[in-house]
């Protein structure tokens, strides 16, 4: 049960990542208009990400006072392979075999720390 502070922060950071790289997509396609400024087809993704960041912090600390940061922190790592992975099955970026070995070595070092 105290997991579920961690992972909702874990889960909803790597959300905000993706939520504002489609929003700066969406910038990117809307050409000269994205130039003077934000347009309204990317701006709100950008500020669901960061909504969705905020809400993170929120869980991050709850999971703070039931975990050692020494424990905690090592886990935000699984975003980066959560990330990795939306962005291969969201935006067809590519997914080398130096990427899956290193979130290989971020999975075992999570379960080693996690075991300690």
């Amino acid at each position: 049960m105290k997991y579920i502070w961690l992972i909702a922060s874990i889960l909803l950071g790597a959300l905000g990542q993706v939520l504002m790289k489609w929003g700066i997509e969406s910038l990117k396609s809307a050409g000269n208009a994205a130039a003077a400024g934000f347009s309204w087809t990317g701006i709100g993704p950008i500020i669901a990400g960061l909504a969705s960041y905020g809400i993170s912090s929120l869980f991050w600390l709850l999971a703070l006072r039931r975990f050692p940061l020494s424990t905690a922190y090592p886990m935000v790592s699984l975003s980066y392979i959560l990330v990795m992975i939306m962005g291969y099955v969201l935006f067809q970026e590519t997914l080398s075999m130096q990427k899956w070995f290193g979130a290989a070595f971020i999975t075992a070092g999570v379960l080693i720390i996690a075991r300690a």
